[in-house]
């Protein structure tokens, strides 16, 4: 039986477990209320000049992204720094990682949930003589994020696929239930399967609602999705995705990083872009 569900905090055994056990947990104040006000005041001017240039990208769902963060301010270069959040990077995917990709993330009023999981291109584990009904080369976003597409929804593997990405949503504001906080299911990334709309709506998903400041980190076979924005504000984040170093990273950070941002950052951080072979 589960226990408590997980709740803000800055103990950092209590996030392992509630991640081992839930599939995410919340750190508390992972950002100061000043350092939370000047990410949201660049994310917002980087915003505006990008809609100014036509350069804006919404998606299907009526999201906003602002992509290509590492290029767009120290604000965002900070967050990338060692802390609670690269520890909890770590417990999911082991010593070596990389930066796959790092986008604001604005929801507007109105905007839909779309289910699915962060490691949907992944298929599913066969046993010795079964055949492999899903090939890795004929995954597709639009034809398999969010669907299941492999086996009976109901059955559970014996085996699956260990977490291959670590997925962090940095809040900008306060996430509410009503502003389209990301919703989660508990425990599914324990189920071996990707979430369907036409199967899944009455999951038992949850708001991942906490106060502005705080980073909301998952794994990425946990069930999510943006909540429902049924305010009439936008609800603004940014979503920095980790993975292991064996994965083609969803940005190509080695061509795009800037030549005076790589020439800024510590070996670390470099390491981090994917700039260091993996060994």
């Amino acid at each position: 039986p589960m226990t408590q569900l997980p709740a803000p905090t800055q103990d950092l055994a209590r996030q392992r477990a509630d991640l081992d056990e839930f599939g995410y947990c919340f750190v508390e104040a992972a950002m100061t209320p000043a350092q939370t006000e000047a990410v949201r005041a660049r994310l917002i001017e980087q915003l505006e000049a990008e809609i100014a240039l036509g350069k804006s990208r919404i998606l299907d769902d009526g999201k906003q992204l602002v992509r290509f963060l590492v290029n767009k301010g120290d604000e965002f270069i900070d967050l990338l720094r060692p802390g609670p959040v690269r520890e909890l990077a770590a417990h999911v995917l082991g010593d070596v990682y990389q930066l796959s990709s790092y986008n604001g993330h604005i929801a507007h009023p109105g905007g839909e949930t779309r289910f699915h999981t962060d490691q949907f291109w992944m298929p599913p584990p066969v046993r010795a003589g079964e055949a492999t009904q899903l090939k890795p080369g004929s995954v597709t976003r639009v034809g398999n994020r969010g669907h299941h597409v492999v086996g009976e929804p109901g059955a559970r593997r014996e085996w699956i696929a260990a977490a291959f990405t670590c997925n962090v949503m940095w809040t900008l504001d306060d996430f509410t239930a009503e502003n389209g906080a990301t919703i989660i299911v508990p425990g599914s990334h324990r189920s071996g399967r990707q979430p369907d709309h036409g199967i899944d709506e009455a999951a038992e998903w949850v708001p991942a609602a906490c106060p502005a400041g705080t980073a909301i980190v998952f794994e990425s076979r946990t069930w999510h999705s943006t909540g429902a924005n049924r305010s009439n504000a936008t609800r603004i984040g940014l979503t920095t995705n980790f993975c292991a170093p064996q994965m083609r990273q969803q940005e190509n950070l080695l061509l795009g990083t800037a030549p005076d941002v790589l020439e800024s950052l510590d070996d670390d951080l470099r390491a981090l872009l994917g700039f260091k072979a993996w060994e």
